[in-house]
């Protein structure tokens, strides 16, 4: 078998082409998500299902329907955690 696999080799530089090589993307190296689920949108801020779904409802987190999925967009969370700090700054 390892001869085999140097004939191989031998035969890929006799050619003079390189080796295929396979490329995988680290997670942290991809593009960021642009919509998350509620599900996502809820663990990223900590709290349940359920309480997302309560605040989008209350109007408090802007989301989006893509077709029957109701998706949120990190700069709502941002700005609903933003919305919630002002309030805490100016009530102290």
């Amino acid at each position: 078998m390892g001869q085999l696999t140097y004939g191989a080799r031998e035969m890929v530089s006799e050619l003079g082409a390189a080796p295929p090589t396979i490329s995988i993307a680290h997670p942290s190296e991809r593009a960021p998500r642009l919509l998350l689920t509620v599900e996502e949108a809820a663990e990223r801020i900590g709290i349940c299902r359920s309480n997302m779904f309560k605040i989008i409802r209350q109007g408090d987190i802007e989301s989006v329907k893509v077709g029957r999925l109701r998706r949120v967009t990190p700069a709502a969370l941002e700005d609903f955690v933003r919305r919630l700090s002002a309030r805490e700054d100016s009530a102290a």
